[in-house]
Formats: C-alpha cells, structure tokens, sequence
C-alpha cells in the first residue's frame, strides 16, 4: 500500500504536471472569452476612431465584469482579473492604437476575426 502512495506522490510532483497546472490556472477560459467579444463589440461599435488608452481597458474590463457577476463581488474581482492579463496592454505600445484596432485584436485573443463570425 505504501508503494502506492509514493508512486502517486512521485507521478504528481512530475516538472510535465507542474506545467499543465500553471497552464490551466493562465488558460482563456469560455466566460472570459465571451466578456472579451462583448468588450471588442462594444468598442468597435462605439467611437471606433478614437485612441484606446490603458484607462479605457481597465475600465471596461472592470465594468464588463461586475455587470456579469454583481458589484463588489468576489466572482468580479476574480473575472476583472482574467480579463486583464489576457487584453493586451496598451500603455506599452510605441504608437497609438485605436479602439476599433484594439477590437480587432481582442476578438483575434478570443478566437473570433470579426463580429459575424459570433
């Protein structure tokens, strides 16, 4: 029975499984996926012309995420988190980018090139 057991322990403490699991944890996760769409469909319908700032990211990302899991919550905290370490940051880019590019750019994260494709 005890050869069991250190086997199970060896087999989980295996550098692959540590990996997989720092993977799961950073995954782009189905909910996350449809808040990003949601994001870049409302950035690209609404001034698409004007610079997207890092401000704008954050605060969409934010409100994104308390309008699907309430104000305050535990559950927004953790979504506005997910949200933004996969949006791409924009206060490191060189040039400006506008909010429709960054549409473009949030749906390619997501997996979708344009609104039909939804």
């Amino acid at each position: 029975m005890k050869d069991r057991i250190r086997a199970t322990v060896a087999a989980a403490s295996a550098p692959d499984m540590d990996v997989a699991l720092g993977y799961a944890r950073t995954a782009l996760d189905a909910p996350t996926r449809v808040l990003m769409i949601d994001i870049a469909d409302k950035l690209s319908d609404t001034n698409p012309l004007l610079d997207m700032r890092e401000v704008t990211r954050l605060s969409y990302a934010a409100r994104y995420a308390a309008t699907e899991h309430g104000t305050g919550t535990v559950q927004a905290t953790a979504a506005t988190g997910r949200l933004l370490r996969h949006m791409p940051r924009i206060d490191t880019r060189p040039t400006p980018i506008t909010r429709g590019e960054y549409a473009l750019l949030l749906r390619a994260v997501a997996g979708r090139r344009t609104p039909e494709a939804l």
